[in-house]
């Protein structure tokens, strides 16, 4: 059972697989809040090209705060778009280390249930997306992390509505 019975949900992927825009079409919904990726924020003001392991670290951070705090204002369910997971396959490829906080961290927060995005959707540029390492290697790694943590996931494909349906069905059908 889940903090205060609401069950987090977890939305994993590729960059521009349609995490966010699933996360709030869930959240309106189910009534009920979601926990936006506090990395744009962050980097959204920054040089994004010089971040460090300190970045990563002070928004694994920040988004376990923010998770924490909309867990206040959810109704059954928090989606939650990203989780430490996207931080530590970011660090690993970018830095070739994980910053010991988020690998402690990683399991002590915990889900009820995974969406990993497939990446069908067509890559939408924006200043704060680079697709250095591509698609399909962030997808496969996102399943292989999702897979040892022993979490219950889906895959989500299809475009946005037929995500949207996909996932409710889902979710309906597990909760």
């Amino acid at each position: 059972m889940a903090q205060n019975s609401i069950f987090k949900i977890a939305v994993v992927g590729a960059e521009s697989t349609g995490k966010t825009w699933l996360c709030e079409e869930l959240a309106k919904h189910y009534q009920t809040a979601w926990v936006p990726e506090y990395a744009r924020e962050y980097f959204n003001d920054s040089d994004i090209y010089n971040y460090t392991l300190e970045d990563l670290e002070t928004i694994a951070r920040r988004q376990i705060q923010l998770e924490q705090e909309a867990l206040k204002d959810a109704r059954k369910f928090l989606f939650c778009d990203t989780t430490l997971v996207t931080l530590k396959i970011w660090a690993e490829l970018e830095f070739k280390t994980v910053p010991a906080f988020i690998a402690r961290n990683l399991s002590l927060q915990q889900y009820n249930y995974y969406f990993i995005t497939s990446n069908e959707i067509p890559w939408e540029s924006d200043p704060l997306r680079q697709n250095k390492h591509g698609r399909d290697l962030l997808f496969q790694m996102n399943k292989k992390e999702i897979i040892q943590s022993k979490i219950p996931y889906s895959v989500i494909s299809g475009r946005e509505e037929q995500r949207l349906r996909n996932a409710i069905k889902i979710l309906n059908n597990a909760f």
